[in-house]
This record gives structure tokens, sequence and C-alpha cells, in this order.
């Protein structure tokens, strides 16, 4: 007879003695689990040692499957199993990339790349699903397809499992399902929607006592990382830091985002706009200084030709208790984006305003620019976007750029900042990854919108500047 897991492996206990999050991992009556935060909390481990007891648990209706977005990443995970199973009586098939135990229980290793790889497995029958490292992922869309896998005839009772740590193309993502509903955790969040119970379970080095005592060099190592940043992400599990991201190295928070103030009644306004439908869009509107002091800022000058970002429109889906769905758009008409342009349009000059080059584009009908400027003119308004110049590499360094120059404390240069009101330019552009086969390109996969009508703004600005008001230069 087999080993029992409590004989092979244990929850880990805290470097203080008490029990750590593990064991709340194994307790947790929750359908949803997301466990982790900082690195070094035991993830993997956690996620093998759980999966151990859904299997003795549920025997031979027990079926599982652990996904990582490559398959090379889970060789640590295969590492630890294969000194975890056998032990049990498990045999691994190489072949099927499927460990089997004695009492029929079966949990497959693979990868999944994106949403469209989860349709491979449409029709598959899992009780247990971890999808380890879930903020490698831009979204939630491919787990969010496997949840339709999660089913059983047999009365087992299904779970799926995500770790992750701060960072990452999926970052925003995972913060806005588990952490910003309960930052500390261990909290049940009930879906408003599915009616369904997540929690967020907290993990940090200090609950690995195993990791602690076997090699001590590990924290050193961890705060020796150099980025500040970096450190409260990987350390101490904080999801609001930024870093690796597309500006993260440029990006200061007490210098780029302000508090609103009144705009001089000589700056000029302009506007970029990002189009979606069942993504978002993006509708920024900027302030533009001729140099002008701010006098609520202490008479403060921005450099002629700096953008402040003062209000934005993005048209996100939200759940019945009105939090964010990332990525998610509203499905607008044209129509309906044309009324809402105009009416946040009301009462100033716009100028130099630009928008995603492709709405220009005619398929055999009215294009979409053409669709929603009939519809801003039902509402008196005249709109005069023009096509923004979609350079992606050239657009993303002058907005580096930008934000670069907004960080000297007497900038000298064009800079770009943000109210603190525009709230879904905070949450997603900070924090925008590279793309991995483009490095000097975002990940496009990501809730990029607000990044993409920023950019158009950058590297469309107008070619000269007279008497305080742009001139857009054709």
């Amino acid at each position: 007879m087999p080993l029992g897991v409590e004989t092979i492996w244990r929850p880990q206990y805290r470097a203080n003695g008490t029990r750590g999050p593990q064991f709340a991992l194994l307790a947790c009556p929750y359908q949803e689990i997301f466990f982790g935060g900082a690195r070094g909390g035991g993830k993997s481990s956690g996620m093998l040692g759980h999966w151990v007891a859904h299997a003795q648990k549920y025997g031979r209706h027990a079926r599982g499957a652990f996904f990582r977005r490559r398959f090379t990443q889970l060789k640590e995970v295969q590492r630890q199993a294969s000194e975890l199973f056998p032990r049990l009586g498990a045999t691994y098939g190489k072949a099927e990339k499927t460990w089997t135990f004695p009492n029929g229980a079966t949990l497959y290793l693979g990868h999944l790349w994106d949403a469209q790889d989860a349709d491979a497995y449409q029709g598959w029958a899992l009780t247990w699903i971890c999808m380890e490292e879930i903020t490698q992922w831009p979204n939630l869309d491919a787990m969010n397809k496997l949840r339709g896998c999660l089913r059983s005839s047999e009365g087992v009772k299904c779970v799926l499992l995500a770790t992750g740590n701060p960072g990452g193309p999926g970052h925003q993502a995972a913060k806005q399902r588990w952490v910003d509903p309960a930052p500390s955790g261990m909290r049940p969040i009930t879906d408003p929607e599915t009616g369904e119970t997540r929690v967020f379970i907290p993990s940090r080095l200090e609950d690995n006592l195993a990791l602690i005592r076997n090699d001590p060099g590990y924290e050193r190592r961890l705060m020796a990382l150099g980025n500040s940043q970096l450190v409260k992400a990987w350390r101490y599990g904080d999801w609001d830091c930024t870093f690796g991201g597309f500006i993260d190295d440029l990006w200061v928070p007490s210098r780029h985002v302000l508090k609103p103030f009144t705009i001089p009644p000589s700056w000029t306004y302009r506007r970029s706009f990002d189009w979606g439908s069942s993504r978002p869009s993006a509708l920024l509107m900027w302030a533009i200084s001729d140099g002008s002091p701010v006098r609520e800022m202490g008479g403060f000058v921005f450099p002629r030709g700096s953008m402040i970002l003062f209000s934005e429109w993005y048209t996100v889906a939200k759940d019945a208790s009105g939090n964010v769905k990332p990525n998610e758009g509203l499905r607008l008409t044209n129509q309906a984006l044309g009324h809402g342009i105009a009416e946040r349009s009301r009462g100033r000059t716009w100028s130099g305003c630009v928008a995603d080059p492709a709405i220009f584009t005619e398929m055999g009908r009215e294009s979409i620019y053409a669709e929603i400027k009939k519809a801003a003119a039902e509402k008196g308004h005249v709109l005069n976007f023009g096509r923004a110049n979609n350079d992606r590499i050239g657009g993303w360094q002058k907005m580096r750029d930008m934000i670069e120059n907004a960080a000297e404390e007497r900038p000298e240069k064009p800079g770009m900042w943000v109210f603190n009101t525009c709230i879904n330019f905070l949450r997603t552009v900070p924090t925008l990854q590279r793309d991995e086969s483009r490095p000097d390109d975002v990940d496009t996969d990501q809730e990029d919108h607000c990044g993409d009508a920023a950019r158009y703004a950058c590297n469309s600005v107008p070619k000269t500047v007279a008497r305080g008001r742009f001139v857009t230069g054709g």
C-alpha cells in the first residue's frame, strides 16, 4: 500500500513555528485558489502536495492537469514530482506527459501558450487544474477557457488553482482578480456573476522554513537584486510595485502622477483615441503646456509642448459589484462611441487630435471613423481626428523620452504627466511588459489600449507651435 501524503510530504511551518499558508491551501474549501506572492514561498511544492491529497481522496476519478506557458518551464515541477510521486507508486509516461498513480488518478503536465491553445483541451474532463506562474500569461483568457474542462460525473469536488508572483505581462489581471478585492488575502471573494468563491492565499519566504534552513543565503540574494521595485515584488510580494515593464525604469509616481489643477487658459487641448469593441476603447484628453506657470503648483512651469493627461474615457466592462473586468470592452456601437466622445469634448477647442489609423480604412463600407464622426455630429460636435503615426518602435521611444523628461526635478524638455484621476491609464500603462521577440515593443496581448493611445499622441506631435496653439502641419 502506498505511503500516505502525510508521511512523505508535509506542509511547511513558518520560521516562527506557526502553520504556514500550505496548511491553509490543503484545508481550503473554495473552488478557485490563487497561491503565492513572493519568491521562495513554496508554490510548486504546495501545488504538488495539494494534488496528491486530491488524488488520494478521489482515486481513479481524480484527473489533473498542471500547466506552464512553456513546457521547458515545467522542469523544476517535474524534478520535484520525480522525487515525490514514485514514493507513492506513481509512474510517468513520457509520451503522454502523464503521471499515473496506483489508485488510477492521473496528472498531466503540459504547456499552454494562449487561449487558442486551450481549444486543444476541449472535451477533456478534469477535476483539478493548476496554472503555475499565472502572471506569465498576458491575460486570463487561457485559464478561463479551461474552466469548461472542470467537471465530474462522479461527484468529485473540482478545483482551479493558480500561482504567481508580482510582475510579468499578466500582473494587472491577476492583481485585479485575486489581490485587489482582499489585499491581505485569506478572505473569501464571492463572484457577483457566478456566485462562486475564490480566495488569495499569500505566501512569502518566511513561510518556507525548509528553504530558509537549507539555503540561508537565499534572502540575501533576493535583497541584492539591485532594483528596489524588484526587491519589493520578489522578497515581499508587493503587488503595487512596477518592474520588468516597458517604462518601469523611468516611471516615478511621485513625479509623474499629479493632483488635478486648474489648467492655464492659454494652454491648448488635444485628444488621442484607440478604438475597441470586444476590447476597451481609450480616449485620452491632454492639456498641452505653452510654458505658462501653474499657480496651484507654486508657479511650476511645464516645458512648452509638455502633455498632461487630465481626463480619460475607457470603455471597460465591470462586474455586478463595479469591479473592472480587465481587457474586456463594453462592445459599444460606433454611434455610441461618437456620442460619448462628443459629450466629453464639450467646452474646449481641440487641435492636433489623432486616432488609430486602422479606423480610417474603408473595407467595402463606411469607415469606423466616418461612423463615429457622423454620430458626434448628431450631438453638435465636429470631430477632427487625423491618422496617428503608427510607427510602434519610434512611438514607444518618444513616449519613453517624454516620461524620462518628466522625471527630472526641473524638467527642461517636454514631458508627460498624468492626473491621479486617470485611473485606467495608471492601472494599465506603468506595468506594460516588453514583447519577448521584440524587446523595443510591448506585448500586444496585454491591456495596452491606454498605452497605444498615449503612443499615438507622443508620436504625432504637430510640427510647430505658434502663439500657444498647435499647428497640425498637415
